[in-house]
Order: structure tokens, then C-alpha cells, then sequence
């Protein structure tokens, strides 16, 4: 059995910025049946190209919940191309260790991340 930290455990019984954002700058949806996976992850981003809001809805793991509840709290401010460079060793560093099994399903919280950008920027002339 995998043993989750103190901080993993904190976010996953009160996260934060659960939600949507009505008419959000992008939007990054991810579906996976084979992990019991489903989300949706919301940005704001400002005229200078910053992210102003993050809110997400999610059904699954423990270990996703707590990995969408801090990046949801690590992206505004931040400008886009700073938020790309968040990756599953920075956002485990800040659950204070993620159990490396459990990356693969927390990972999507990085992938969605990169397809609500990805999003943002198509809307972006």
C-alpha cells in the first residue's frame, strides 16, 4: 500500500479551488476509463498573458485530487510559459513526496494543465 504524506493527505480532505470559471481563457478535459479518470481544469489568463484563476472539477484517485488542489493554487501569477514548466517532480516536491505509483494518475493534472494552455492559445490571436 502506498503512503501518502501528511501535506497529500491535507489536500485531498479539503481541496481547494474546486469549481468552474464561467467562460474560462482555456479549458483542458481529460477522460481516461482504464484509471477511473475524469477532469476538467479551468484558466483565466489576463491581457498580459497571466493566469489570474485555476478551478478544476475531477473524479479519481487521492493522488490527483491533491495534485489538481495545489497546482490550482501554484498557477496565478504565474505567466504562461512559466506554468508549462510545471511538471509532476515539482508538484510531488510540494506534497512533500508523492509515491512515484501514483504519478501516472497525478500526472494528468500536468497534461490537463498543458491542454487548457494549449486551448487558451488557439482562442489567443
Amino acid at each position: 500500500m502506498d503512503k501518502y504524506s501528511r501535506a497529500t493527505i491535507r489536500e485531498f480532505m479539503s481541496p481547494s479551488n474546486i469549481g468552474s470559471i464561467d467562460d474560462p481563457s482555456g479549458t483542458g478535459h481529460i477522460t481516461d476509463n482504464a484509471d477511473s479518470v475524469e477532469l476538467t481544469l479551468f484558466i483565466n489568463v489576463d491581457a498580459a498573458g497571466h493566469i489570474t484563476d485555476a478551478k478544476y472539477r475531477v473524479s479519481g484517485c487521492t493522488a490527483l485530487i491533491a495534485t489538481l488542489s495545489v497546482l490550482s493554487k501554484e498557477l496565478p501569477g504565474k505567466a504562461i510559459e512559466e506554468a508549462l514548466t510545471i511538471d509532476m517532480p515539482y508538484l510531488s516536491s510540494l506534497l512533500e513526496g508523492l509515491p512515484e505509483s501514483k504519478w501516472r494518475c497525478a500526472g494528468y493534472a500536468v497534461e490537463a494543465l498543458h491542454l487548457a494552455i494549449e486551448d487558451y492559445r488557439s482562442k489567443t490571436p
